[in-house]
């Protein structure tokens, strides 16, 4: 089990990743490529994918009571329960990272040049790196909630 200090601390770094692949694709964005793609795209995942983990972790629930519909299942995946001006604000955020990844595609050719490409493919790694950090930092959160008013009903 993850205690929640090191959740919190899984959400910060997930959160800081979003926020760095950000700060990237908004260079890239205005024509300057501000790291290497490989610097930057690890680093992103480094700060992203651990989070994620933890919220995909945290939120599966032991089933109880009714016997499930298959044998080998014993723990479901609950959805997020975070308030809805929460939820649309993280949909809108995994959009904008999505569009702006999937825009990547757009300008392509043969023709680009190959500081263009790779321009493009770092755009698109940080706009599906981004997307993955903040499902996983809204996953993150929807535990911590979950966890704290837990604690607080005792």
């Amino acid at each position: 089990m993850i205690s929640r200090r090191m959740l919190l601390l899984l959400d910060l770094m997930c959160v800081v990743g979003v926020a760095w692949a950000a700060v990237l694709i908004g260079g890239l964005l205005a024509g300057v490529r501000l790291l290497p793609t490989g610097v930057a795209v690890i680093v992103t995942a480094v700060l992203v994918l651990p989070g994620f983990t933890a919220g995909l972790i945290t939120n599966r629930r032991v089933v109880l009571g009714r016997k499930p519909q298959s044998g080998w299942i014993r723990s479901v995946w609950a959805p997020p329960d975070l308030p809805h001006w929460g939820l649309v604000l993280s949909g809108l955020a995994l959009l904008a990272f999505w569009v702006a990844g999937m825009s990547a595609f757009i300008p392509m050719n043969e023709t680009a040049p190959a500081d263009a490409v790779a321009a493009y493919q770092q755009r698109f790694a940080l706009g599906m790196l981004g997307g993955v950090g903040v499902g996983g930092s809204t996953l993150a959160a929807a535990s911590l909630l979950r966890v704290r008013r837990g604690a607080g009903a005792r």
